[in-house]
């Protein structure tokens, strides 16, 4: 091929030779195929086994390496709980108010828990730690404490949270025309807002325990500042609340008459709630009116959980569905009202004390479980308890006849006039408490007194035992379920200034000796001062016998398989503690690889 160069020094290639090139090349590269395959096709015939070999081969690994891929995801991947899914609880009894200072049945305690948060709750290790509170100080003599919220604090409705709301909750619920469930005596603690943020509280006399009075849930006062404390309970805001715990309200249904709940709630997750968001997507609550018709929704999967059953209501679940039992700071008593005339006689309700057998009351009941005095030992570190009063009849008989009654021929016990000895004994349908009542009342038979029990069902037509029957004292004996809260405090229960219609002392017990020792325990610093009282206070009570102690609550919590509920290692105070991890709740499940 031949070039040429211009004088102005660019090339110029012969189009002739270019093409004489091209054609060379192409003819050199057909000879090329030709001779190396074409011409050798004919060579496959004779191979064509290695050919089969070796397609096969191919096949073979190609196959391994899926096979190889799969059991590679097999061995290092693991089911986990993600988000997303819905929880379904089963709850009994009706929701009349879903305002939580208001909540008077176990679904309604349920349901406030799920949409509000506390000021203050127990943690995972069942000591007091701030919810909406971000700290809780005290000064040096425990009579000021100062609260402060936590930042960014929002309702459900976007509005923000703040020690208006704090200071509005607590002033309703020490107002006696709201009348609110509320335990908590606020009437001589004095409060002072500093920010928006920070409150401060003046207490009469110093008290160790004072945050554990802050275990409340806060109300919106930018909704309910301007209704009447009187009216609050039947405002629009309690079937339509704004709240402030993991969950809000998305609508509540009432079920057809053909399903056995009788109500649905239905929640999604606050998007505005102050801790992470929940692994749950939504969260369902059931109302029922009977135990029997939870388990048959529990077997059937309609629900996934409750906490509703134990003892004899739990036996006819099926053998798939799983439980977690976690004791509670609580117990049931059988509290006497010391103003009634049957059992204003301390000797009568000693002979009553000595006379019963408390292993027939306590029947199917776990050991672990028994509880002889209103503190328990986990509340309070090295207390030292009296010993146990054991059954002795000859002694309660001896007693009865110091007091002038005497027995008939048929062994029943008359008072002197000749009159029966007639007890009014009151109880709530609650499983082990309505059996426990139930074997209390032929103890008391068997002494010769004509005991008569009447339970009330936890139904929407019996909702109003607390009020009705429970504030005004209208019974004898009071078989009732209490919670004894985080740290020892016996003096809500047993301290006459709370034998009130208002009060929480069911027995209207008065001894001016207890009510010291239970104020100075109430209000000092001094840990071994706190201590001596309270060994005086359980003597005292021993031998005063305003209540009688049964058993110690517990949570049977029963659940459908391969759901994330509450941590095992999680103590709870109260049944509705359960929720204190209930962001970590999960029902959906997906498979993630870990690293071999």
């Amino acid at each position: 091929m031949k070039i040429f160069k211009k004088k102005s020094g660019h090339i110029r290639l012969d189009r002739k030779h270019i093409a004489k090139v091209y054609h060379e090349s192409a003819d050199k590269a057909g000879r090329h195929f030709t001779n190396n395959f074409i011409s050798r096709l004919e060579n496959v015939h004779s191979v064509r086994l290695w050919v089969v070999e070796w397609v096969l081969l191919v096949v073979v690994v190609f196959l391994f390496a899926i096979v190889q891929n799969i059991w590679y995801t097999e061995s290092y991947g693991t089911e986990s709980f993600g988000d997303g899914g819905d929880y379904t609880e089963a709850v009994l009894g009706d929701i009349n108010s879903m305002n939580p200072l208001y909540a008077s049945t176990s679904a309604e305690r349920t349901l406030g828990k799920l949409l509000f948060a506390n000021l203050v709750s127990p943690d995972m290790t069942g000591s007091s730690r701030g919810d909406l509170a971000k700290t809780v100080r005290m000064n040096d003599d425990g009579t000021v404490w100062t609260l402060t919220l936590r930042d960014n604090l929002r309702w459900s409705d976007g509005e923000p949270i703040t020690t208006d709301d704090v200071i509005y909750t607590i002033d309703l619920i020490r107002d006696p025309t709201a009348r609110t469930t509320m335990a908590v005596d606020f009437s001589r603690i004095k409060m002072k807002k500093k920010s928006d943020k920070v409150v401060e509280f003046t207490l009469p006399s110093p008290y160790i325990d004072f945050i554990d009075t802050l275990e409340f849930p806060v109300l919106p006062k930018h909704i309910l500042g301007e209704t009447s404390p009187a009216l609050v309970y039947e405002s629009d805001f309690s079937m339509n609340p704004v709240g402030s715990g993991p969950f809000v309200l998305k609508s509540l249904q009432v079920n057809a008459p053909t399903s056995l709940a009788k109500k649905t709630v239905f929640l999604s997750r606050n998007d505005n709630y102050f801790l992470s968001k929940t692994k749950l997507k939504s969260f369902t609550l059931k109302t029922y009116e009977k135990r029997d018709d939870i388990v048959s929704d529990l077997n059937a999967s309609v629900v996934t959980a409750t906490a509703e059953l134990s003892g004899e209501s739990s036996k006819g679940l099926s053998d798939k569905i799983e439980m977690r039992k976690s004791l509670l700071n609580g117990g049931v008593f059988a509290f006497f009202n010391t103003r009634s005339d049957a059992v204003s006689s301390r000797e009568l309700r000693q002979a009553i004390q000595k006379g019963i057998d408390m292993n027939e009351v306590r029947a199917g009941i776990s050991e672990a479980q028994y509880l002889d005095f209103p503190i328990i030992a986990r509340q309070e570190e090295d207390l030292m308890f009296p010993e146990p009063i054991k059954q002795d009849k000859a002694a309660a008989k001896e007693l009865f006849g110091k007091l002038e009654y005497y027995y008939d021929k048929k062994g029943k016990l008359l008072k002197k006039d000749g009159t029966p000895a007639t007890l009014n004994v009151v109880a709530q349908k609650r499983d082990n408490l309505t059996a426990a009542a139930e074997r209390f009342v032929e103890e008391l038979n068997k002494l010769g007194f004509e005991a008569n029990l009447t339970i009330y069902d936890e139904s929407a037509e019996s909702a109003d035992f607390f009020s009705a029957v429970v504030r005004p004292r209208e019974f004898d004996i009071l078989l009732y379920e209490v919670d004894l809260g985080v740290s020892a405090d016996p003096f809500v229960y047993y301290s006459s200034t709370q034998a009130t219609a208002g009060g929480w002392n069911f027995s209207n017990y008065s001894n001016s000796l207890v009510d010291d020792a239970l104020l100075s325990a109430h209000t000092t610093t001094n840990r071994s001062v706190r201590k001596t009282k309270y060994e005086y206070f359980l003597k005292a009570w021993q031998n005063d016998v305003p209540a009688i102690a049964f058993y110690q609550s517990a949570m049977d919590y029963y659940h459908v398989p391969n759901v994330q509920i509450y941590s095992e290692s999680v103590i709870l105070t109260d049944a509705l503690d359960r929720f204190v991890d209930v962001r970590y709740w999960a029902t959906a499940r997906k498979t993630v690889n870990i690293t071999p």
